[in-house]
C-alpha cells in the first residue's frame, strides 16, 4: 500500500506516456566513493542529480517507496538487489577498519521524473544491515547514523593528545 496523495495517485494513473519515473539508490562511503543504481532497467541511465549528470548502473532491485516514509521511525525499509552480489562485495572490501568505525555508509533514495528529482530521502545503512549471498544483496536502511550511536570515545587526534607525539 502506498501513501500517495490523491493528486499524486491521479497523476501516476493518468500521466503521459513520455513521462518516465525512475527509482534510484545512491550509496556513499569515503573508502569506495559513490555507487549509483537505477531500479529495473536494462541499460545504464544518465540522470541529473543536483545539476550534475550521473550515470546510474542498471540493476534489478527493490527500493522502499520514498513517498510513503516518515522520519519518525528508525526503520526505513530494505533495498534488495539481484545480480550484483559480487560487485557489492568488492565495494565493501575497500572499506578500511577505521573507515568502517568512523564513517557510516550513506544511502540516498530518489525518485526521478524524466531527468529531475521529485523526491529524495537521505538514510544510513545499519551496522548489521548488509546480507550478501553470491547473487543477491539485502541492505537494511536506518534513519539514525550508526556511527554516532555506537561511538562514545574520541578518535585520536595529535592536536588534542599532544603527549603521545613523543612516543
Amino acid at each position: 500500500m502506498s501513501n500517495y496523495t490523491v493528486e499524486e495517485a491521479e497523476y501516476l494513473n493518468m500521466r503521459p506516456a513520455n513521462v518516465i519515473v525512475y527509482n534510484t539508490a545512491e550509496f556513499y562511503h569515503p573508502d569506495f566513493g559513490h555507487v549509483y543504481l537505477v531500479q529495473d532497467q536494462i541499460f545504464d541511465k544518465q540522470l541529473t542529480v543536483d545539476g550534475v549528470p550521473k550515470t546510474f548502473q542498471a540493476t534489478q532491485m527493490k527500493v522502499p517507496d520514498v513517498t510513503a516514509q516518515s522520519t519518525d521511525t528508525t526503520e526505513a525499509g530494505n533495498v534488495n538487489f539481484g545480480n550484483v552480489g559480487l560487485y557489492f562485495r568488492e565495494k565493501l572490501a575497500q572499506i578500511t577498519p577505521l573507515g568502517a568505525i568512523k564513517y557510516p555508509i550513506e544511502c540516498k533514495i530518489r525518485k526521478h521524473k524524466n531527468d529531475s528529482v521529485i523526491y529524495e530521502r537521505s538514510l544510513y545503512v545499519a551496522n548489521d544491515g548488509i546480507t550478501i549471498d553470491p547473487d543477491n544483496v539485502s541492505v537494511k536502511l536506518s534513519v539514525d547514523n550508526p556511527a554516532k550511536l555506537t561511538t562514545t570515545a574520541l578518535f585520536y587526534d595529535p592536536a588534542l593528545f599532544v603527549g603521545l607525539q613523543d612516543l
